[in-house]
């Protein structure tokens, strides 16, 4: 009996010096996000799934996030000088020196045109000679296809703020936007957007482009492990899981035209 309450002993001290050397380890860490990227991140709400996981993670290591916004092809920049612990939404491809965390979401970007134009895109080369709109950085995240397809069209441009591109797109403007299916249907539905132009033009969404994965840089290698134990224990308790469904009714649904 003596020798079990011993055992038992040691087994709760372990626990409470590794509790301990968490807590001691524990600290705010300032994440600089990219603030046109809703319904994954809504700023002036202080969340979104891809913030949520982000902070969930976080804190189940006792960490604090604390946010920067900046433009999305602002980032990576912010990261080089030292002015943050971490960025979100980041691709090794990028090319920042930094260290980065476990897969932790996926982006699904498409080529959206207006039904009425009836465009024919069904390959990345069909992209040539049209006058695009895409997100920041798409020449970098989208792979060497599309930077090639692009290049030196001086049609294509690239866009922080994309809460412009479906106006651009139902203006008849320009004729492709390349985005998040759900960050395009997010700004589609905002009453800015609908009180400038007829949101109710259908529309088609090429699949051109497979799922882009994201990933957390950080300055920090023990940092990076500290988040991904708590990205890990979040999908380990289902909460992850959990968050993604809070979104789901936000979200456009993928078997959809």
């Amino acid at each position: 009996m003596a020798h079990r309450n011993l055992s038992a002993a040691l087994l709760l001290a372990a626990a409470l010096i590794g509790l301990d050397t968490r807590l001691a380890s524990a600290k705010e860490v300032s994440v600089v996000i990219g603030f046109s990227l809703s319904p994954y991140v809504i700023p002036d709400e202080q969340r979104g799934m891809e913030y949520d996981i982000v902070k969930e993670a976080l804190a189940l290591e006792g960490h604090t996030m604390v946010p920067q916004y900046v433009p999305l092809g602002r980032v990576a920049k912010v990261m080089e000088t030292g002015r943050t612990d971490a960025a979100m939404t980041q691709r090794v491809e990028v090319g920042v020196a930094a260290n980065y965390s476990d897969v932790y979401i996926a982006y699904r970007n498409y080529a959206i045109t207006l039904a009425s134009r009836d465009l024919k895109i069904d390959r990345v080369e069909d992209l040539a000679g049209k006058s695009i709109l895409a997100f920041q950085n798409a020449t970098i995240y989208l792979g060497p296809a599309f930077k090639t397809v692009v290049a030196g069209n001086p049609t294509y441009r690239e866009e922080a703020k994309q809460i412009s591109q479906p106006i651009l797109l139902f203006l008849g403007r320009i004729d492709v936007v390349v985005a998040d299916r759900n960050i395009f249907s997010w700004f589609a539905h905002a009453p800015e957007v609908a009180g400038k132009v007829d949101t109710t033009q259908a529309v088609r969404y090429h699949p051109l482009f497979p799922p882009t994965e994201y990933r957390m840089a950080f300055r920090d290698a023990v940092l990076r492990d500290s988040f991904n134990r708590g990205l890990a224990s979040l999908r380990e308790s289902g909460e992850y899981a959990r968050i993604v469904a809070r979104y789901s009714p936000l979200m456009v649904e993928e078997n959809k035209p």
